[in-house]
């Protein structure tokens, strides 16, 4: 049994810069917002076809864990499942509108007898387009694209959308596994980044170099900042992380020894002992999954439309 030494320090939050923007600009933020930001944000956490309909952003993410799915049944066959963990991400670097989904996966399939098969090789642009076909599809089918710009967007020179599949993490690198964990599901902005000018009423934001700015910061009003900050809070009872596969809740409670939740009016099942690195994940703030992982892969980065 692992006991943690480590004393909780409280992070506080009030002496930070977010706490006096909201603090100080929240109400005069709302009472502009219809004015001031609708035209360009859409209603207050509403945005674009993402922000409009967020509940699209399910959308991604399911598509997203499909053509992850695909791709290892087209390499291992069509009986085999990867375990995937798909975390939802909307923010850019520079806290700019841009959604796209985070993923781990296993480096390989499941059989239905349970056997896990390596996959020897990820080909990036084969699963960007797989998760293009399937987004766009699925665009088209919850009537927020038109089947011509669905097209028009297939036959462009440049796909509009990009995929990253990063160096496999062996099972026994714990460590990386748990900073890659807490990248899929960091939170938007950074406070190292961001420097709150209060008597100029300005923020500066600063990141890596955007190209299509040429800078690696952004200056703003604090409304301006807080208007582009609201973009990112999840609509209530939404999740942000979400499971597939392999690791499906469905597929889970029919394997031996794993459970599933049922509902209030079955009998509850007896909990399980989570085990101490379970536990350690949960206390960092890390939603679950990858303590099941036995190789892990982050994979297809989607990004957002372009028009």
């Amino acid at each position: 049994m692992e006991i943690s030494c480590r004393v909780y320090k409280p992070r506080r939050a009030r002496e930070s810069p977010l706490f006096r923007l909201v603090e100080q600009h929240l109400e005069e933020l709302l009472r502009v917002w219809p004015a001031r930001f609708a035209r360009q944000h859409g209603p207050l956490r509403l945005r674009g076809i993402f922000r409009k309909r967020r509940e699209l952003l399910l959308d991604l993410s399911q598509c997203a864990a499909e053509a992850v799915a695909e791709y290892v049944r087209q390499q291992l066959g069509a009986d085999t499942r990867p375990g995937i963990v798909v975390s939802i991400a909307t923010a850019g670097d520079l806290v700019q509108w841009h959604p796209h989904a985070h993923l781990l996966a296993t480096d390989g399939g499941f059989s239905e007898e349970g056997a896990f098969h390596p996959l020897p090789s990820w080909d990036g642009e084969a699963v960007m387009k797989l998760f293009r076909e399937r987004l766009l599809a699925r665009l088209v089918e919850r009537h927020a694209i038109s089947e011509d710009l669905a097209r028009k967007l297939v036959a462009w020179k440049h796909p509009g959308f990009s995929s990253h599949v990063a160096d496999a993490i062996p099972f026994e690198n714990k460590k990386a596994t748990e900073d890659l964990a807490c990248y899929l599901v960091r939170a938007p902005l950074s406070l190292q980044k961001l420097v709150y000018l209060d008597g100029q009423q300005a923020v500066l934001y600063r990141s890596r170099m955007n190209p299509s700015l040429g800078r690696n910061f952004d200056a703003m009003d604090p409304l301006e900042w807080l208007a582009r900050l609201a973009d990112h809070i999840p609509d209530p009872g939404r999740h942000r992380t979400h499971f597939y596969a392999h690791y499906a809740n469905r597929v889970r409670g029919e394997r031996p020894g794993e459970e599933v939740v049922h509902g209030d009016d079955q009998e509850q099942p007896t909990p399980r002992r989570c085990s101490p690195s379970w536990a350690r994940l949960i206390a960092k703030g890390v939603s679950g999954g990858s303590a099941h992982l036995p190789t892990l892969r982050r994979a297809a980065q989607g990004g957002g439309l372009h028009h």
